[in-house]
Formats: structure tokens, sequence, C-alpha cells
């Protein structure tokens, strides 16, 4: 590849793989869900989070792997945090703050703060440098830690309601079907993000934009738009919690790929953390935050000035970019 209309036209044609592999996955994923009569919480933290993060677990691995490119990686871990709670915000005003965010039980706010402690524990880690430990480093190990108990005690307090609409609905005939759309999805995601960290690459490269713009930007947009299809999806089905649980479950489990992108990397990886990152890290961090005060707003009657927060992450994820790209 030597052109930059080349690495564009690549980047375009594997994004397009990834937006429609990863809706696939989303879909197939929710059949599962139905066909197996698990609960919904489950499913929105859990199943469709998981599934569609897949491409930022792909596209990131194949940045600090093959393309070598640690800049790429963390921007795209970082900015798909930023613009999910973008979209968040943007759903929340098409449809309505206090039906989106309110009627949350407590396993929300936990998943809320799981997320938002991932986020603050990668940049302390990034900030000291980290420290190799084995094929990983201390950072990725406290990040696994901290990520399995998060979603052990989201578990724990939505059981009995994840078990109640189990029972309510119960299996609904075979999911084998469901599980091989879910498969091929996952394969074509996997051959596409290899392509899309490459051709990101090279528009850094070429372009001269640096690569933690290029994940913080275009390839963030690209990987989140599988989470941005399934929550506004969510939300026209009035399936808030599915919503909410989608982007905060994502959120943690971006955050807990650069413990998997650690032994790829063959070191620390946010030791590698550069001044656009920890921007676009602050900025996640405001974000997430901003969000966890607006569902509080709904349930606490004290709180409701929170609420005005809605509009404002729109703004805040504008300006973070600008920030970011001053930087970069």
């Amino acid at each position: 590849m030597d052109t930059l209309s080349t690495a564009i036209l690549i980047f375009v044609v594997s994004s397009i793989f990834i937006i429609f592999a990863g809706m696939g996955l989303a879909r197939y994923g929710d059949e599962i869900a139905e066909k197996t009569g698990w609960g919904t919480l489950w499913v929105g933290t859990i199943l469709v989070s998981v599934s569609t993060s897949l491409p930022e677990l792909t596209v990131n691995i194949s940045a600090v792997w093959i393309e070598k490119s640690p800049g790429l990686a963390l921007g795209n871990v970082f900015g798909a945090n930023m613009i999910n709670i973008f979209v968040l915000g943007a759903a929340a005003l098409i449809f309505g703050t206090r039906n989106l965010f309110g009627n949350q039980g407590r396993e929300t706010q936990i998943l809320v703060q799981t997320g938002i402690g991932l986020v603050a524990l990668a940049t302390v880690m990034g900030a000291t440098g980290d420290l190799k430990l084995g094929p990983s480093s201390l950072g990725g190990l406290l990040i696994a830690v901290a990520y399995i108990l998060g979603m052990r005690a989201v578990y724990n307090a939505g059981r009995v309601a994840a078990n109640a609409a189990a029972e309510e609905g119960g299996p609904k005939g075979s999911a084998r079907s469901a599980f091989i759309g879910f498969a091929i999805a996952s394969v074509v995601v996997i051959i596409a993000g290899r392509f899309l960290a490459s051709s990101a690459d090279d528009i850094a490269k070429i372009s001269g934009i640096g690569a933690s713009f290029i994940g913080v930007l275009l390839v963030s947009i690209v990987t989140t738009l599988p989470e941005g299809s399934v929550t506004m999806a969510a939300c026209f089905r009035k399936s808030y919690g599915i919503a909410i649980g989608n982007v905060y479950g994502s959120c943690a489990f971006n955050v807990f790929v650069i413990t998997i992108a650690d032994f790829f990397h063959g070191g620390p990886l946010l030791s590698a953390m550069e001044s656009a990152h920890f921007v676009a890290a602050a900025a996640a961090f405001l974000l997430m935050t901003m969000g966890f005060l607006v569902i509080r707003s709904c349930q606490t009657p004290t709180m409701h000035m929170a609420r005005a927060l809605t509009p404002a992450i729109p703004v805040i994820y504008i300006g973070a970019l600008y920030l970011v790209f001053i930087v970069a």
C-alpha cells in the first residue's frame, strides 16, 4: 500500500464489513438470548456488549501485534468509550432523558461505576508507566481483576430479575442457527479488523496525522457503530436497560481489551500512552461520569438538576475531539 487513496479505500471497505458483521453479532446474540431464555440484564451487559465490542478487540490486537501501533490501539479504546457515551446522550435527547435513564436498578449503577473505575485505573497506570509482569503487566492484571469482580457484582445484583425474566420467557426453540450466524459474523469481524488496523495506520503515516488521533476519531467511530445501532434499536423497542447495559458494558470491556492486547504487545501497553491518550481518557471518564449523574438524577429528586447535563454530553465530546487533535 503506497498511496493515501488506496489506504482510504481499504479502510472504507473493511469498515463496511465490520459494521454489518457487528450488527449481525448483535442480532444473533439477541436471538441466542431469546431462544435460551437468558435474562435481559445479562444480555445487555455481557452478551450484547461483548459481541458489539469484538471489533475493538480485533482491531486492537491487530494494531499492537501486526501493525506495531500501540497509539492506534489505545486511541481506539478511549475514543470508543467517548463515542459510546456520545451515542447514549444523543439517544437520551431523542427518546427522553427520563425514559432512557429512569427505572434503572442497583445493578445498572454498579455497571456504570465499574466502567468509570476501569477508565480511571487505566489512566493512573498509564501515568505511572506501568510495570511488566510476565507476558502481561501489572496494569493489565489489575484491570482484569477489576473487570471480573465488577461483572460478578453486576450479575449478583441483577440475578433475581434475570432469573425471573428467564422463568417468564423461558427457552423458545433451538438456538443452533443463531450460534452459527454468530460464529460467521465473528470470523468476518476478525478478518476485516486486520485490514482496518493496517489501513488506519497507513493513513496516519501517509497523511502525517498522528496514529493516536486516527484511533480516537476514525477507528473508534467505525468500531463503535455496532454499539450505536444496537443502542438506537433498543431504544426504539423501549428496552432502555439493554441500551444502557450495552453502552456501559462495552465501555468496561473496551478497557479490559487492554489486558488482552498486552499479551500481543510484548510489554505494558499502557506505558505507550501519550498526551492525546490522556486527553481522551479524561474525556471518557468525564462523559461516563456525566451519564452516571444523569441516571442518578432520574432516581433521586434532590439531584434533578443534574438532568441538564444530557445536552452537554455531545458538546463535551466534540470539544474533547478538538483537544485530542491539538495535542496529537
